[in-house]
């Protein structure tokens, strides 16, 4: 038979137990949604950031406002793009099922035009990031008048590179995604 005093001793630290597994859950649930909190901040931040940023105009050089509005027209599609490589993503997926079942010719042009889609929306994501990346507003501030102009004629030559590869790419596919 067990003594009163050890029967106590062993509920106490069943409860003890089961308080301590309580409080380290809600204190990881707390951690959890501190750190899903700070990420919803930092993305709307930097949201934030991006919308009050006055691009570095110079002084309100109407070339760098040149520049700056076919960044700013372009840069909704790349939600577009996203959108778009989802659904072409899904139809890949979809088209390896199919070809597993049953191969056709039809079937593998329609996957490799799906993967060659996919790889062009990929790269105009990537072009529009490694604009936004090597594009420093305050060199302006830091070169004379020939070289900032000579800069400035090169920044919108390459953002309306980008802005020609986003239009074509999301253009054929989105003519891809309807037709299916």
């Amino acid at each position: 038979m067990i003594k009163p005093v050890l029967y106590f001793k062993i509920i106490f630290y069943i409860i003890l137990l089961k308080t301590m597994k309580t409080t380290i859950m809600y204190i990881l649930a707390l951690f959890l949604l501190a750190g899903c909190n700070s990420e919803t901040q930092q993305s709307t931040d930097n949201e934030t950031d991006h919308q009050g940023h006055d691009h570095g105009s110079q002084g309100g050089d109407p070339r760098v406002a040149e520049v700056m509005a076919i960044h700013d027209s372009i840069m909704p599609s790349v939600s577009k793009i996203m959108d778009l490589k989802q659904k072409i993503t899904i139809d890949l997926k979809t088209t390896d099922s199919l070809l597993a079942l049953k191969p056709t010719g039809d079937l593998k042009r329609r996957k490799e035009e799906a993967f060659t889609l996919h790889l062009q929306l990929e790269k105009a994501d990537q072009e529009m990031m490694n604009w936004m990346h090597q594009y420093k507003a305050d060199t302006l501030t830091k070169l004379d008048e020939q070289a900032a102009a000579t800069y400035i004629a090169d920044q919108k030559m390459k953002i309306e590179a980008v802005r020609n590869l986003m239009t074509k790419s999301i253009k054929e596919a989105q003519i891809f995604t309807e037709k299916r």
